[in-house]
């Protein structure tokens, strides 16, 4: 059984964060579970340009509203307490939060993340 307090890994290397967004990696791949779960804050003005090319995701919102838009199709979705987004078929996107209160995810990825990702020039990930 794995159990994790998230308090141990603050200021840890699974404690990633880049310009607008941190994400606490609290199951990773060396977790050996198949996909990695993470607690990710997107900061008040922030915009994410993303595409996972080498993942799926899903993100479920726990605090805070934000628009997830679908870059080829314009297509805006309202996130907030209660609503679940998935680029399941690894679609460029941008997310954006509105108001003054970070947009609160819990995501999960696949395959598992190593845990010390940040997003490159593209939006994306780095295959392992």
């Amino acid at each position: 059984m794995i159990v994790i307090d998230k308090k141990d890994l603050l200021g840890g290397p699974r404690d990633a964060s880049g310009p607008g967004w941190s994400s606490l990696r609290l199951l990773v791949k060396s977790d050996g579970m198949g996909f990695s779960m993470t607690e990710t804050h997107v900061a008040p003005g922030a915009v994410l340009d993303l595409q996972y090319l080498n993942h799926v995701e899903a993100c479920f919102c726990i605090g805070g509203r934000g628009v997830v838009t679908e870059t080829d199709s314009g297509l805006r979705h309202v996130i907030e307490p209660g609503v679940l987004y998935a680029p399941d078929a690894h679609d460029r996107h941008e997310v954006s939060v509105e108001g003054e209160e970070p947009l609160h995810l819990i995501c999960v990825f696949s395959p598992a993340l190593r845990g010390d990702e940040v997003h490159g020039p593209d939006g994306s990930y780095a295959a392992d």
